[in-house]
């Protein structure tokens, strides 16, 4: 087992220094933008949040190395599917990959690059296949982060950049505890599907746009009591300690909310149609898609 030790920091300092996640926080206007495309597709899809199923995300598995470090072996990738399908298919969103399209770029360059690089944008320029039919899912040595991903707004103004990258050893069983059971890669789908921190925002009028999960100050670490108010925003709340968008170790993430879920398809039917047309899917919904611009 591996320990996490990036660019010199210790798994503790992701608690101190809040190193779990590089996401950025999109501005206001930006935040308005989004959820004003978000209300014009609810309109034409009202029964689409509803209705169970329909989204099937497949994955690119593409891992960065330098030599022998880096390596991601089958079962690892195997894993870490049956871990977002545990936490998203309940939810009607299922996750399938290909073993024998995995990408391995050995790039000592690529393997070390950071959060919004020079090297993450040649790296992903390179390697990706769609990024508006497939999750490119990248492993790294984190650029002493556990990871990052693009939001669905981001999609229709930089198609090149794309995708979530996640720290390689926290993917189930590579590195040690708290942070080697993949919850790492399920914190940055969530990203990557247009869910923002339960922390978002603080305890500001917005938080995360998601009605359900209680307002708190900032992010939870390690395995906080359940039940507790914690930071939670009024004083009668309780902290999402278990949400798959704090901060929290692996073992104690277990779930979404159902507004987070009813976001995330909104935010898949706005931004990301592409991911609804199988051939299973509904004609008169791709075309309502169709309808609802992905350029903000």
């Amino acid at each position: 087992m591996e320990k996490y030790n990036i660019g010199g920091h210790e798994h503790d300092d992701f608690e101190s220094f809040g190193r779990r996640c590089g996401c950025p926080r999109p501005s206001y206007v930006r935040r308005k933008q989004i959820d004003a495309k978000m209300r014009e597709f609810r309109e034409l899809n009202a029964a689409f949040r509803s209705t169970p199923g329909n989204i099937h995300i497949p994955i690119q598995f593409i891992h960065l190395t330098d030599g022998a470090s880096g390596t991601v072996n089958a079962q690892n990738r195997k894993d870490q599917v049956d871990i977002l399908n545990t936490a998203y298919d309940k939810h009607g969103i299922i996750f399938t990959y290909k073993e024998d399209e995995v990408k391995v770029e050995d790039n000592a360059e690529w393997f070390q690059m950071g959060h919004d690089s020079a090297a993450e944008r040649a790296a992903k320029s390179a390697l990706q296949v769609n990024p508006e039919t497939t999750l490119n899912f990248y492993t790294t040595n984190g650029g002493g982060l556990l990871g990052w991903a693009t939001f669905p707004s981001d999609l229709a103004g930089d198609l090149d950049i794309d995708g979530v990258v996640v720290l390689y050893s926290s993917l189930p069983n590579i590195g040690e505890p708290p942070y080697n059971l993949g919850q790492t890669a399920t914190h940055e789908v969530g990203h990557w599907l247009g869910l923002y921190h339960t922390f978002q925002g603080g305890c500001s009028a917005t938080g995360d746009h998601v009605g359900d999960t209680i307002a708190h100050s900032g992010p939870n670490y390690g395995k906080p009591e359940v039940g507790l108010r914690h930071n939670a925003c009024k004083e009668d709340d309780v902290a999402p300690v278990q949400n798959y968008m704090n901060y929290v170790d692996d073992d104690w993430m277990d779930r979404f909310t159902d507004g987070q879920v009813a976001r995330m398809r909104d935010m898949v039917g706005t931004f990301r149609p592409e991911l609804l047309k199988t051939e299973e899917s509904d004609p008169a919904l791709d075309e309502a898609c169709t309808r609802v611009s992905r350029v903000l």
